[in-house]
């Protein structure tokens, strides 16, 4: 008989502790499964959105590659539709970038240059890889200049830039310093990106070289300072005969 309650009396405890913690569990539980599909859904759409982009990459590097690189009007529409495509879609993703720069060289060809800058604009604004991002801003400091507007190209290459672009950054800027009439401060620059070319960009240190010969010699300096002495025969100063007496003769 005392077995009999104490089982009842267990049952109980059991029935009143599930009362109290049952629905926190049930809900722990649902949430748990939820997360967990919700992460198995995301990744499979991740996997699907990368093989989408990756498919209409292709067919648009097939677009504008088309002739030998030389697209015709036809294959060159089909390649600004797909980029479109790739931008609405995907924007976020490296090849949406990469088409909008691919589009941006075409257009500089062709001496597009309002286009070449819209589409490195969007690059820029856009892009989530910090590589591109400096290779668009670049770019769009060089599209600019060849607009006139030197002024705004300039200030794209301010600031800081990691290493492997700092030379290029000098560089562009020495070439917008020579379209403004201003040789020292462009020679100055030629020589900065070629102190900051890194081993690997070693050949385009003769590029560099012409571009600062082409600019002529360096304005030299007085070499007798305003305030400076000049010594005069028969007028040595105490300095001069220190030197003279320690001189062997």
């Amino acid at each position: 008989m005392a077995d009999h309650l104490t089982e009842e009396e267990q049952i109980e405890s059991i029935k009143r502790w599930w009362k109290e913690n049952g629905t926190g569990i049930v809900t722990g539980v649902v949430l748990a499964l939820s997360a967990y599909f919700g992460w198995q859904w995301w990744q499979g759409k991740e996997r699907g959105d990368a093989e989408a982009a990756s498919n209409l990459y292709q067919s648009f590097v097939a677009a504008v590659s088309a002739n030998e690189g030389n697209p015709d009007n036809k294959q060159l529409t089909t390649a600004q539709s797909l980029a479109r495509e790739l931008k609405d879609d995907f924007g976020k993703r490296i090849y949406a970038t990469q088409a909008s720069l691919e589009l941006a060289a075409l257009a500089a060809e062709s001496n597009d240059l309002e286009e070449a800058a819209k589409q490195l604009q969007w690059a820029l604004d856009n892009t989530g890889d910090d590589a591109l991002k400096f290779v668009a801003q670049r770019r769009l400091a060089a599209v600019k200049a060849a607009r006139g507007e030197t002024g705004e190209a300039l200030k794209l290459l301010e600031g800081d830039v990691p290493a492997a672009f700092a030379g290029l950054y000098a560089e562009t800027r020495g070439d917008i310093l020579v379209q403004q009439g201003d040789k020292d401060a462009a020679r100055a620059a030629y020589q900065e990106a070629r102190a900051l070319l890194l081993p690997e960009q070693a050949a385009g240190s003769r590029l560099l070289d012409l571009k600062i010969e082409s600019l002529g010699d360096a304005p030299k300096s007085d070499e007798t300072t305003e305030g400076e002495a000049v010594s005069e025969p028969g007028n040595e100063t105490e300095a001069d005969e220190a030197d003279k007496e320690s001189t062997p003769q």
